[in-house]
């Protein structure tokens, strides 16, 4: 390892430190009321079992905020276990809430996985390849102990979406999720979203997966991302998910170059609207997918409509009524 490489991990370190020392609970537990409500939209019944992993997994799964230092870069607090309740609001979803075990079997019919890290920007080659090939692996792992038609919603740094596919090389991770799930959609937090911290300025996506269901007569494609390309005028991949959907990004997206004479994308919400814009987001994923959603509604990306969305679980009574009235502020332009 040269020294320039030397003095990125060393600034990564230093980036962590300030992230898992910086409070987040408020936007965890707005993001939690968000992820819950849309689950329960989705078609989540009353009673199923969620697990959630990852930073902040004690507010997002509705308890007391609770302390769990990390033990290195890259690990996650303790996950915690609840059962979705008969009626909303956030925090009376959850049904006892517990610390899971070790090794928490399932199935459950929600997960959600909270990257450690999601709002860093890593620069060293050794903390960027491992935060890619660990989200990876907690998908997978998360899908493979998802109920049929169950829920994985996964919070986490924007790379995660905007390297994927950049070149033609053969090196696909997305293809085990894609043999399991579908991708229902994203949205993407601004920078400092969920902490103030001057290191914690990367914009993190909200992104949806749902299991296939047994009865679902799939043509075998698996999971297909969107492609990235280059952001015009600058040295940045992002994913071309965000280009139809310009309301899905919460803030307007920037290059910066930082003192490493590198490029990173920030996204810019200098008057704190994000949280009325990401209800409307969601809101339009749920009602394309949700389970009367009619073909040709469908957003996944370069995947038809599954035959096997009306045949789950009704959407839950009342559910349109839990929404805050919606926010009458303009998208910010590209």
């Amino acid at each position: 390892m040269d020294r320039y490489e030397e003095r990125l991990v060393e600034a990564d370190r230093a980036a962590m430190t300030a992230h898992s020392r910086a409070d987040a609970t408020s936007g965890h537990q707005f993001l939690a009321g968000q992820i819950w409500h849309t689950a329960q939209a989705l078609g989540v019944p009353a009673g199923a079992d969620v697990l959630v992993v990852g930073s902040g997994s004690a507010q997002l799964i509705g308890t007391t905020p609770v302390t769990h230092p990390t033990a290195n870069m890259w690990e996650g607090s303790v996950p915690w276990q609840a059962q979705v309740p008969p009626r909303w609001p956030y925090p009376a979803y959850t049904v006892n809430p517990q610390p899971a075990a070790g090794r928490a079997r399932g199935p459950f019919a929600v997960q959600v996985i909270s990257q450690v890290g999601l709002d860093v920007h890593v620069r060293s080659l050794a903390a960027w390849s491992y935060q890619q090939r660990r989200f990876h692996e907690d998908l997978t792992t998360a899908l493979e102990k998802s109920t049929p038609g169950g829920l994985v919603f996964a919070l986490a740094n924007h790379s995660i979406l905007d390297s994927a596919g950049l070149d033609n090389s053969a090196h696909t991770p997305w293809e085990r999720a894609g043999q399991t799930a579908d991708f229902l959609g994203a949205a993407r937090l601004p920078s400092h979203a969920l902490r103030a911290e001057d290191r914690c300025d990367a914009p993190a996506d909200l992104m949806i997966f749902r299991r296939h269901s047994p009865r679902s007569d799939r043509p075998g494609t698996g999971l297909v991302v969107p492609r990235s390309q280059w952001m015009p005028g600058a040295g940045i991949p992002v994913t071309t998910y965000y280009r139809s959907r310009r309301e899905h990004v919460l803030g307007l997206p920037m290059a910066r170059t930082d003192q490493w004479d590198l490029e990173q994308l920030t996204v810019i919400d200098t008057k704190r609207t994000w949280q009325n814009r990401l209800p409307r987001v969601l809101d339009q994923i749920t009602h394309a997918h949700a389970p009367t959603a009619r073909p040709g509604t469908s957003s996944s990306i370069g995947i038809s409509p599954t035959p096997w969305l009306t045949s789950q679980a009704p959407t839950r009574a009342g559910a349109e009524t839990d929404r805050p009235a919606p926010a009458t502020d303009p998208v910010p332009p590209l």
